[in-house]
């Protein structure tokens, strides 16, 4: 968007330079006649019955001239200074009020969370002994014994994993879950800085239009100024043209500017999962904060909070405790069980002693892994994958090391670029340009070095905004990284 813009926008001016024409207008209309329109037949002079009002609301009233210089400056400074704050607060809450909004109503966070909900639920599923086993037999032949014949028999069995084999499952439950609750704060800190990232671009748009409509009005200006010269005989009608060429094309460019204005609030509705018709305050000023740490404090603290690498650490505890559990399950299993036989009475002996009594059996299984091409190959699986997340977290933390020294980078030149057009260029082109007016006020100076001025003007006035909006989004980004908005499980809300 800001590549767009900045192709387009070849005809732009200045805020500084705009107030400047005004004045050398009214100066020149002084020994020309005014004309408001753009057109001839509205000339008057500025010594009309008008101007004694004038020249009486410029002067200070009486009780203006009672308060000192220093008092009206005093308290200016003040009102000013208590007006930046309030702006500042408001904006900074009103983006952090969004954010929330986003955390509660986004539906990838949402889906992403309830992976979260739905991992915990495996613990005690995979932490618990197997279902006891029932069985239960009747004999249709029934075996004879001495007592009596044996009609049915109920059995019991309740199977045991090796020693220690649940505890780790239920670790490696445990360490899963909390990799996906990185995962979750991942994808929420990811949308925060995507926010951020369009409240950014948002703030950008809205000072280009309003550059665009002050140079309209300025270029409106410069219209009559050429027009009043060309009715008098001072220039050609080329300037007059040039001028009307520059008004339409930023009445074009402002129209540009109010389409990418909507559609970026309709983006930032959409992280809202609002109405894409919801009104979005849009900043009228650009703060990150961020403490000032060093690049050795900011990168231990990405290394302990960056979520991905946080993820990746939970992974890496998990890959740990499967190798172990891979090697458990190569032990054997046992189990222990219990029967009831149910015996009839004889009826060809008399006075048997025992006579029907039924039967009780206890007995002891072990399931003895004989094969061990397999579970070797499960340990070695087990280890090749905790490698494999080893290697990654190293891949990460380089990764993460790079786009720290970048962002740094990247905010040094934002605050370079910033101040050099905000200090240098920008007063060096309008000094040049309110020579170049002063002459044209007075001979038939080039109107179209004029214009050509305004132009570079405008260019570094942009390039001043997007200075500022890349300085606010490297803030954004490191913050980012270091996992600034993380949360734990006990503050979520859901």
């Amino acid at each position: 968007m800001r590549q767009i813009f900045q192709n387009n926008y070849s005809a732009l001016g200045n805020v500084s330079f705009r107030r400047r024409a005004s004045e050398l207008a009214k100066e020149y209309s002084s020994d020309t006649p005014w004309i408001k329109s753009g057109t001839a037949d509205s000339i008057s002079s500025p010594q009309g019955e008008n101007y004694e009002q004038v020249k009486k609301a410029n002067l200070p009233s009486k009780e203006q001239k009672k308060k000192s210089p220093l008092e009206r400056g005093f308290r200016g400074v003040f009102y000013m200074f208590i007006i930046l704050i309030l702006s500042s607060t408001l904006n900074a809450q009103t983006l952090q009020s969004y954010q929330q909004e986003a955390a509660q109503n986004n539906p990838e966070l949402k889906a992403s969370f309830n992976r979260y909900l739905s991992e915990l639920e495996s613990r005690p599923q995979v932490g618990s002994l197997p279902d006891p086993e029932v069985a239960f037999a009747y004999f249709i032949s029934p075996i004879e014994t001495r007592v009596g014949p044996q009609r049915a028999r109920i059995s019991v069995t309740q199977m045991f994993p090796w020693f220690g084999s649940l505890s780790e499952k239920r670790s490696v439950s445990e360490a899963n879950a909390k990799a996906q609750f990185e995962q979750f704060q991942e994808q929420r800190n990811r949308i925060f800085y995507q926010m951020e990232m369009i409240w950014s671009d948002l703030f950008e748009v809205e000072q280009q239009i309003r550059i665009a409509e002050e140079n309209l009005r300025i270029i409106n200006t410069l219209l009559e100024v050429s027009l009043s010269r060309y009715e008098n005989g001072l220039t050609s009608q080329v300037d007059v043209l040039r001028a009307q060429i520059e008004q339409e094309d930023l009445k074009t460019q402002i129209e540009l500017l109010k389409d990418n204005r909507r559609l970026l609030k309709e983006r930032f509705n959409e992280f809202r999962n609002v109405d894409e018709s919801s009104e979005v305050i849009i900043p009228d000023n650009l703060s990150a904060s961020m403490a000032l740490k060093n690049k050795d404090e900011l990168k231990s603290t990405i290394i302990q909070q960056n979520p991905n690498l946080n993820k990746l650490r939970y992974r890496e505890e998990a890959s740990k405790e499967m190798v172990s559990l891979a090697d458990r399950e190569g032990k054997p299993s046992f189990g222990i069980g219990f029967d009831y036989i149910a015996t009839g009475e004889r009826t060809d002996v008399t006075n048997l002693s025992d006579n029907g009594r039924d039967a009780f059996v206890a007995r002891a299984s072990f399931k003895i892994p004989l094969f061990r091409n397999k579970y070797n190959a499960k340990v070695q699986q087990a280890e090749l994958n905790l490698n494999s997340v080893q290697q990654d977290i190293i891949t990460l933390e380089n990764k993460l090391e790079t786009d720290l020294y970048t962002a740094l980078r990247d905010r040094s030149d934002a605050q370079r670029r910033f101040n050099l057009y905000d200090t240098k260029q920008i007063q060096r082109v309008e000094q040049a340009i309110n020579i170049m007016m002063e002459s044209y006020s007075s001979d038939a100076s080039d109107f179209e070095e004029i214009l050509r001025l305004q132009r570079k003007l405008l260019e570094y006035q942009l390039k001043r905004i997007q200075a500022k909006a890349d300085l606010y989004m490297a803030n954004s980004y490191i913050n980012y990284l270091s996992g600034v908005n993380n949360i734990t499980e006990n503050e979520l809300n859901y």
